[in-house]
């Protein structure tokens, strides 16, 4: 194995060992706003991109068609997700949040944004520009991966 391929590796785990230990605080935290993990991924993603359709939000959240529909009429049911029809396709079903579904991500995704500033502030602030550049890096790959499949 390669110095790359080590540092690649230690790099993965790493960023995984973080996912894992911070996935509890931010369940806890979605769990007293009344939503899943699912949930509140598909409207987080739905607050980003407004008019996904379904497939584009199981895709997304990572999840099989079937469970994004469930998750889906879930939070319609709530008066959060709106469907309807797309006026270029009337097979197609697109989503949008309500007005309480708006307020509601904008309380989740602002309770998940103090969550993250508070684990960035443990960086100094050489670290903080260096992981800036790193996530802007990667997102860019993230964008480019889409385009080519």
């Amino acid at each position: 194995m390669s110095d790359r391929d080590e540092l690649l590796e230690e790099a993965c785990e790493a960023l995984v060992v973080f996912l894992r230990k911070s996935v509890p605080s931010l369940a806890e935290t979605v769990s007293h706003m009344g939503l899943t993990l699912h949930q509140f991924r598909a409207l987080v993603i739905l607050y980003a991109e407004d008019g996904c359709t379904t497939t584009d939000l199981a895709d997304a959240v990572g999840v099989h068609p079937s469970v994004a529909t469930g998750i889906v009429q879930r939070m319609v049911q709530r008066g959060i997700f709106n469907r309807h029809e797309d006026p270029d396709d009337r097979r197609i079903r697109r989503l949008s949040l309500t007005a309480e579904g708006r307020e509601l991500a904008q309380e989740v995704v602002g309770t998940a944004r103090v969550q993250r500033r508070a684990q960035l502030a443990a960086l100094d602030d050489a670290q903080l520009a260096q992981i800036r550049g790193a996530l802007e890096t990667m997102t860019a790959g993230l964008a480019a991966s889409r385009a080519t499949v």
